[in-house]
């Protein structure tokens, strides 16, 4: 059964256009933008991704459910395999891996018009500039800051808050699904600015390699405050790159990008109190690595803290912390152990 929201979707204004919207490698983060989109009739929303999932959702239906108790279902679910139906859509949400753009690019070559907008919703900092180098097509930057999980077969669970920066653009059909998903309480922050919008999420994608290699819970390892004080060093790190490339990070919390080691390296007791916002969050929440880790998947390490050593590079200075962090996903992605969390700090000459 639809909430009030749902139904107020379907009444959005398109001027009698009906759009196609094309939600491409539905994943858990594609999934779950589908099943919002999914509540609105001027929609005509296609998923395209792995055959396993298309049973999946054929057997039991798409719902999104979240943190703050929204819920959405849709059933049946228009999810193919192949691309083919792909040059039916007016507007394309890329929601596959930053790991798999490059194989994804081909494909999208063949099947997508050259006139329709695609929106880019990876982690990691210069992903515009890469597809701009292979696509035709207007190609624009989303960022989704909250974290995704799947809870059971065709569910998908928001475990944290955040609203979604989406670069400021005029493509009409776009717009409307930015509408679309602030009248299903899925809020959307538009941005001018988004080389500030990537390298502001990328200051907190840093803990992603964190999470990964503690094997912890993310809220359990938030409250630990030997990871916190890895965080804070690699944090660091970023914002000085970000100084000497003179781009201010946006900030994605309440306190100030320049606040937040500052915040890490304080006590439990008081970083629990002081950080109560950064930790409404479900209690057995993980990162997207975290879980690629689980899966023996590769990562998106060099689009992250993989980044920051290349940027440190760039503007000759050194990130030895994010250095070590790549290092350990590396190892974790061969089947090695990580370091623990005192050898860590121990390398990187940092006192609990």
């Amino acid at each position: 059964m639809l909430s009030e929201q749902a139904k107020d979707a379907g009444c959005l204004s398109t001027a009698g256009q009906r759009y196609c919207i094309g939600i491409v490698g539905a994943g858990s983060i594609g999934c779950y933008l589908g099943a919002h989109l999914c509540q609105d009739n001027a929609l005509d929303v296609k998923l395209f991704g792995r055959e396993t999932m298309a049973l999946e959702l054929a057997a039991h239906g798409l719902s999104a459910t979240s943190f703050d108790h929204q819920a959405y279902f849709a059933q049946p679910v228009a999810f193919y395999s192949s691309l083919n139906s792909l040059i039916e859509c007016d507007v394309v949400l890329l929601t596959v891996k930053a790991t798999a753009l490059v194989p994804m690019l081909t494909q999208l070559k063949r099947f997508l018009r050259p006139d329709v907008p695609v929106v880019a919703m990876q982690n990691g900092i210069g992903i515009g500039e890469m597809l701009n180098q292979d696509l035709a097509n207007p190609v624009l930057r989303a960022i989704v800051p909250f974290n995704v999980v799947k809870n059971r077969a065709g569910q998908f669970h928001r475990a944290s808050a955040g609203a979604i920066v989406w670069q400021h653009n005029h493509y009409a059909a776009v717009n409307y699904v930015i509408d679309a998903f602030s009248s299903l309480n899925l809020p959307v922050q538009l941005c001018a600015d988004i080389t500030a919008a990537e390298y502001g999420k990328l200051l907190l994608n840093l803990n992603n390699a964190l999470n990964a290699i503690s094997g912890l819970p993310l809220m359990q390892q938030l409250l630990d405050r030997k990871w916190r004080l890895l965080l804070a060093a690699a944090m660091q790190e970023w914002l000085h790159i970000c100084y000497k490339a003179g781009v201010k990070p946006l900030a994605y919390t309440a306190l100030p990008n320049a606040l937040l080691p500052w915040l890490l390296r304080l006590p439990t007791v008081l970083f629990r109190r002081a950080a109560a916002k950064m930790l409404a969050i479900d209690e057995q929440a993980r990162s997207s690595m975290s879980d690629d880790i689980r899966s023996h998947k590769r990562t998106e390490i060099m689009f992250l803290n993989g980044a920051v050593v290349r940027m440190a590079q760039l503007h000759q200075t050194t990130a030895p912390v994010n250095s070590l962090l790549v290092e350990q996903i590396k190892r974790l992605e061969n089947g090695d152990g990580a370091l623990s969390v005192d050898e860590l700090l121990r390398q990187t000459g940092l006192r609990a």
